[in-house]
């Protein structure tokens, strides 16, 4: 992987990882993301305005940005879905597991190659998100299965799975999106787009909620508004620049940068699978570096 692109994937998690941090701040969550959704697209109107001046835009290319959008929501949809069924801890990973993906859809629609050490990156990273959110190294008891019966649990697991796939098509969407319009363009038409999810969730919620949230929370939510179009814009010229799938692996060093804020300012324990994790996900980011 080259420097350039390493570089701009490293900013980026650094931007996800911080606005991710500021998010968990949140009183109301679904009033803090809507909110900021609806911003983003206000706070980079003029930058938007230079850059199709600059740039140009074709009215043809918006149903890249549509697609985009449709896998977006379905990738919120999934998680919504499998956050209400399964534990944190089973959907938060499995739902991050985007790279075990990558590589086979590269290779398939974009006829994407990587080498050993490639493979290694991804199998490290990989490993590294499911071993994040682990209290203590234990496997399961197998002769309680309540584990397996309980509720939802495989419904739960069809969600966060899917969730994982639904960011690794639209990450993969992403490149071939970029290769037809400017990076910017798009993540900003993509962003605009999102809110007719956003908006009629907004809507349901109380406005007294609302205006506490913004109350409460106002620079924080502007603070996301700018570090979620900023993080994304980065990882689209990275994609421009390098393979999806290296791109896709080296992103989840934001799980990281959100660990160790978590732990230097909310003080949030930091358990030995958590630091294995982390190191697990550093080691695998790093050798995408070396990668081809």
């Amino acid at each position: 992987m080259q420097g350039l692109p390493f570089l701009l994937v490293l900013l980026s998690a650094v931007a996800h990882g911080y606005w991710n941090f500021l998010f968990k701040q949140a009183e109301n969550k679904d009033a803090f993301l809507c909110l900021s959704k609806m911003l983003e697209p206000l706070i980079y109107l003029v930058p938007f305005v230079v850059t199709v001046n600059v740039w140009g835009f074709e009215l043809s290319s918006l149903w890249y940005v549509v697609v985009g959008m449709l896998l977006a929501v379905a990738n919120y949809m999934c998680l919504s879905g499998s956050y209400k069924l399964l534990d944190l801890t089973i959907a938060y990973p499995v739902s991050r597991s985007s790279t075990v993906f990558l590589p086979f859809l590269a290779f398939i629609f974009l006829g994407e190659h990587i080498d050993v050490v490639g493979w290694v990156s991804v199998i490290l990273v990989s490993l590294g998100v499911v071993v994040i959110p682990l209290n203590e190294f234990k496997l399961p008891d197998l002769s309680d299965r309540t584990w397996v019966s309980q509720k939802g649990m495989g419904l739960g697991m069809f969600f966060a799975v899917l969730a994982a796939f639904t960011v690794a098509l639209y990450t993969l969407w992403g490149k071939l999106a970029i290769q037809h319009m400017h990076p910017f363009i798009y993540m900003y038409c993509y962003t605009l787009a999102a809110n007719v999810y956003f908006l009629p969730l907004l809507r349901r919620l109380d406005r007294s909620i609302i205006r506490r949230e913004w109350e409460m929370n106002k620079w924080r939510i502007i603070g996301v508004s700018v570090l979620n179009t900023m993080s994304f814009v980065l990882i689209l010229f990275a994609l421009a620049l390098g393979k999806v799938t290296y791109v896709g692996a080296l992103r989840q060093s934001s799980l990281v940068v959100g660990v160790g804020l978590g732990w230097l300012v909310l003080r949030e324990v930091v358990t030995v699978p958590r630091i294995v994790g982390v190191g697990l996900v550093i080691a695998g980011g790093c050798l995408t570096y070396l990668a081809k």
